[in-house]
């Protein structure tokens, strides 16, 4: 019954799966070991605080099968498990799906996937009147972003602001095939409930000098859901909107020196008013990270709007260095 209500809701019709029933345990949201990126810049292991918002036990779906582990989760709640997952069945036979898998950036691919699962299940919700933990799955997925530890927060976000965007872009799930044809191309786009094209990423060249022993190990762009991730490791959720709205563009690099990482994140904003959002957040971040001795911060401006932050061991972050302009950035580690 289930899957023939998900397929008149996504006005789609696909073969049946195979459902598995299992006996997993509760999932663990803590992080017992972090990247050593995550790690320098200050991120906690913990779990937060998932508890406030229920229990949650593993389900997941492959070709033709879903696996579900429904423990102590109420009937409805297990539906709407099984409404979700019944989603990443019929997505792959939709029009325009396998662009999703064409995105480069693999976190917006993932929101995708998993958004348009949580948007079809919120509309399921509403439709045949169901609640889990007297909640619709959006704000399932809202309660686990705002309470969940810190190196679980991004992963969590893409399932959040992927059905925020799917919400604020379409009025159907039916209709999940227009944003599959035209997919958002950055985090930034996902949040906000952009198509592509809106918001582009700001041109933006880093450039690195090496004085000592710290050596360039990766780099790569962040996009706003991560600085979110990292703001909120210290900042309340108002605070982090607005220092992470006005995201341009990034480039996030790290540094090894004997088993230690040091990172450079040069941060590009739409304007100088955003930019000085972003460095006074950065700021008052700082001071908590290096309160609880978690990391140690400092940060550097280059022109009006770019901001280039250092983290890592105290004699990385004070001997970093940045000058250029505001989209041609030189970086110097110590």
């Amino acid at each position: 019954m289930v899957y023939q209500r998900v397929e008149r809701v996504m006005g789609a019709d696909a073969p049946a799966p195979t459902v598995e029933v299992t006996d997993d345990g509760p999932i663990e949201f803590s992080s017992p070991e972090l990247a050593p990126t995550t790690e320098a810049l200050g991120y906690r292991r913990d779990g937060g605080s998932v508890s406030q918002c229920g229990q949650f036990y593993p389900a997941f779906a492959t070709t033709d099968t879903v696996s579900i582990a429904p423990g102590n989760l109420s009937a409805q709640a297990v539906e709407l498990v099984l409404a979700h997952e019944f989603v990443h069945i019929v997505q792959d036979d939709l029009a325009g799906y396998e662009r999703v898998g064409e995105i480069e950036r693999y976190a917006v691919d993932h929101a995708l996937t998993e958004g348009s699962a949580v948007y079809v299940a919120d509309r399921y919700a509403d439709r045949y009147d169901k609640t889990w933990n007297r909640r619709t799955p959006l704000g399932i997925r809202e309660c686990i972003y705002d309470r969940v530890g810190d190196g679980t927060r991004g992963l969590a976000g893409r399932y959040y602001f992927g059905g925020l965007h799917f919400e604020q872009r379409l009025d159907s799930p039916a209709n999940l095939s227009a944003v599959y044809r035209a997919p958002p191309r950055t985090t930034e786009q996902v949040i906000h409930g952009l198509a592509p094209g809106t918001e582009p990423v700001a041109n933006l060249s880093v450039s690195v000098r090496q004085r000592g022993r710290w050596i360039g190990d990766t780099r790569e762009r962040a996009g706003e859901l991560r600085l979110r991730s990292w703001l909120y490791t210290g900042l309340p959720a108002d605070r982090v909107d607005t220092a992470a709205a006005g995201w341009g563009g990034d480039e996030i690099l790290a540094f090894d020196r004997g088993g230690e990482t040091g990172v450079a994140w040069v941060l590009r904003m739409d304007s100088s008013t955003d930019a000085d959002e972003l460095a006074a957040a950065v700021g008052d971040l700082e001071a908590t990270l290096e309160s609880r001795n978690a990391t140690n911060v400092e940060t550097a401006r280059v022109g009006d709007e770019t901001v280039v932050v250092f983290a890592g061991t105290e004699s990385f972050a004070a001997g970093g260095e940045a000058t250029g302009s505001a989209g041609d950035v030189t970086i110097t580690v110590p």
